[in-house]
């Protein structure tokens, strides 16, 4: 099996790695059902790291592209749908894309809040103040934000809202590492996801979906303004 190194030149090394997946099987080179290069060889014959190429490889497997076959690695989809996962993710590289995440997110996690509302256990509620604790221990820690959102998706007992935002939430990872960095993000954040924990464990529907929604306009404004505060509350 012969892949093309991939020149590095655009900002993620799991696009780069997916768009040298579609064109070994869109050669041929690579055929449906068949195994892939050991990690070992993969990882020199795309010029890249290994722990790069796990993360590239982890991410196909999460969006379905290829399947673990004990320990090998199978590519079961068709390289159409390989370039409609590529380009969903080289959206992820676009700060232009910000907004309209969030608008996707508003519309969802405003519907998660409230299911969550009515449909949180004592279990769920005990994850959820698990993951601000998370947040609280480890301000560098970038995965304790989209688990906080994620078990929440979980609590809304709504299959389809949970497997939506895992989807999104990979994409938006590296947006997410980049805006811990921001002065006030973490603090902000963190102040947010206390808020609406407590308006979901009093069950609180209009309260949980209020805060939500300024919780992504602050995303949003961290993602185009850089510092999270609106214009009004600058003077």
């Amino acid at each position: 099996m012969h892949i093309e190194k991939i020149k590095k030149t655009a900002p993620k090394v799991s696009e780069l790695v997916m768009q040298a997946i579609l064109n070994a099987v869109d050669s041929g080179t690579i055929k449906l059902n068949e195994d892939l290069l050991p990690e070992r060889e993969l990882a020199t014959a795309l010029d890249v790291s290994r722990g790069s190429l796990r993360e590239s490889l982890a991410i196909l497997e999460f969006l379905g592209v290829i399947e673990p076959r004990g320990n090998r690695k199978v590519v079961v989809k068709t390289s159409e749908h390989l370039q409609n996962v590529t380009d969903l993710i080289r959206l992820s590289e676009n700060f232009d894309a910000v907004t309209d995440f969030v608008a996707f997110r508003r519309v969802n996690e405003c519907a998660i809040v409230e299911l969550a509302c009515e449909n949180a256990t004592a279990e769920d509620l005990a994850k959820i103040a698990r993951c601000i604790e998370r947040m609280e221990q480890d301000p560098t820690d970038a995965e304790a934000d989209p688990e906080f959102h994620m078990t929440l998706a979980m609590a809304s007992r709504n299959a389809l809202f949970a497997t939506t935002y895992r989807l999104i939430s990979g994409l938006m990872m590296d947006l997410r590492t980049r805006f811990l960095s921001k002065p006030g993000y973490y603090q902000k954040t963190l102040s947010e996801h206390r808020a609406i924990y407590e308006a979901v464990a009093r069950r609180d529907k209009q309260a949980a979906k209020r805060i939500m929604k300024q919780h992504l306009k602050s995303i949003l404004l961290f993602g185009t303004k850089g510092d999270g505060v609106e214009e009004t509350d600058r003077q």
